[in-house]
Parts: C-alpha cells; structure tokens; sequence
C-alpha cells in the first residue's frame, strides 16, 4: 500500500473551507432571528395600540351628530386631548387586580388622542359636511418627540348635522 491510501482524515485546507461554510451559514441564522425578534415586538405594539384604541373608543366613544351642536372643530367629545393608558384604565375602573402588572406596566408608555381635521368652508360645504376625525395611540418614550414615537393612527369620516 502506498502512503497516500493509508491517509485518513481532512486537509487543513478542507477544515478552512467546512469552518468558512459553517460560519457563514451561523451568521444568516443568528441575523434571521434578530430580524424575527424586532418583527415580533412591533406585532406586538401594534396589538397592544389596538387594545389601547378600544379602551380609546370605550371611554370616549363618537358622538352621534345629534350630541353635537357647536362647531365640532371644538367640541370636547370629538376631540381628545392626549390621555395615558393607565387614565383610560382608571376610567372604565379596571383594577390592577384585573390585570396582571406587567401587562400593566407595558400599558403605561401607550396614549390615546383624537382630534378633527381642519377644512375650510368651502370645501366643508362641498363635502356635505363630512369631518375627518383622526384618532391616535402613540407609544414610546415620552422624551422622544412626536413625530419619532411609533403610532397607530384611524380615520372616521364623521358627517354633522346642518
């Protein structure tokens, strides 16, 4: 038998090779599930502003346009000043009892708020008197400003009448 027949096992460069493959591979799987991770902690925060905008709606449902007699660019019931999770919470008094605290807690950075578009007459006029109502769950850091905080954002088409 030659030497060459009774050599076993892998070149040095075969090893190089099989590691750079390896590597390589483990370096698409580890960025596959960080990607994975951020996907699901925004479908998250998504679901959590839908449960917040149903909280929203709760407390400060949409006014028939009968309830509304002044200029509803004005109207207190069409318009929601910015109000924390934890004060709709408060308000359909549902207690920490009702809740377990973590979900709380993640509760505490969302906001609710609602406002009307402004329109000018004529194009009021034009629209029969159809409003935009523009309804937002912001979540996030109150430090960052506005624009840069993460949002869920409905609109209504709601009609006053003349």
């Amino acid at each position: 038998m030659s030497a060459r027949a009774d050599r076993q096992g892998f070149t040095l460069l075969e090893v190089m090779i099989a590691t750079i493959i390896l590597s390589i591979g483990l370096v698409v799987l580890l960025t596959s599930f960080a990607n994975c991770q951020k996907i699901m902690k925004a479908s998250q925060d998504h679901e959590t502003g839908q449960y917040v905008l149903a909280l929203g709606e709760t407390v400060f449902p949409i006014p028939s346009p009968d309830l509304v007699t002044g200029d509803p660019l004005d109207d207190e019931q069409l318009n929601i000043k910015e109000t924390t999770a934890g004060e709709l919470l408060d308000d359909l008094e549902i207690s920490q009892s009702d809740l377990p605290k973590d979900r709380r807690d993640e509760l505490l950075e969302y906001t609710f708020e609602r406002t009307v578009d402004e329109v000018d007459d004529e194009e009021l006029q034009r629209a029969g008197y159809l409003y935009t109502l523009r309804t937002r769950v912001r979540w996030g850091s109150t430090r960052m400003r506005d624009d840069e905080r993460p949002k869920l954002e409905v609109l209504t088409l709601w009609r006053k009448k003349q």
